[in-house]
Order: C-alpha cells, then sequence, then structure tokens
C-alpha cells in the first residue's frame, strides 16, 4: 500500500506548517524531503488549493542563489 503524502499548508507571508508535526518548516526542510524522496502535497491553507509546484520552483530559485 502506497503511504499518503505529507500535507503542507501554506499560510500568508508564505509560512509553511506541517500540520501532523505540528511546527512550520523551511524551503530547505521540504528541498530535504525532495532529496529523500518523500511525498509531500502543499496547499494553501485558506482555499486547499494545491500550490505545491510553485513551491517547488521557489526552492529551485534558492538553489540557484545559494549554489
Amino acid at each position: 500500500m502506497i503511504p499518503e503524502p505529507v500535507t503542507i499548508k501554506r499560510y500568508a507571508r508564505e509560512r509553511l506548517y506541517d500540520p501532523n508535526a505540528r511546527c512550520y518548516v523551511t524551503l530547505a526542510e521540504l528541498a530535504v524531503m525532495v532529496e529523500e524522496d518523500e511525498d509531500f502535497v502543499v496547499r494553501e491553507a485558506k482555499t486547499g488549493e494545491d500550490v505545491t509546484r510553485s513551491v517547488l520552483k521557489q526552492i529551485i530559485i534558492e538553489r540557484a542563489k545559494h549554489g
């Protein structure tokens, strides 16, 4: 059985919250999840809209800036 992806909620000012771990996460922490092949989805807290793609783009941009 395939486990459900971790759901991350995005709040105002780009704050990312993991309700399962009950803590805020950073883009760097999500980048580690990508590297470790962990499935996650990012949703807008107010609307439930899937914004995973835009968050992944942010991760790529940050990585490009910082090498």
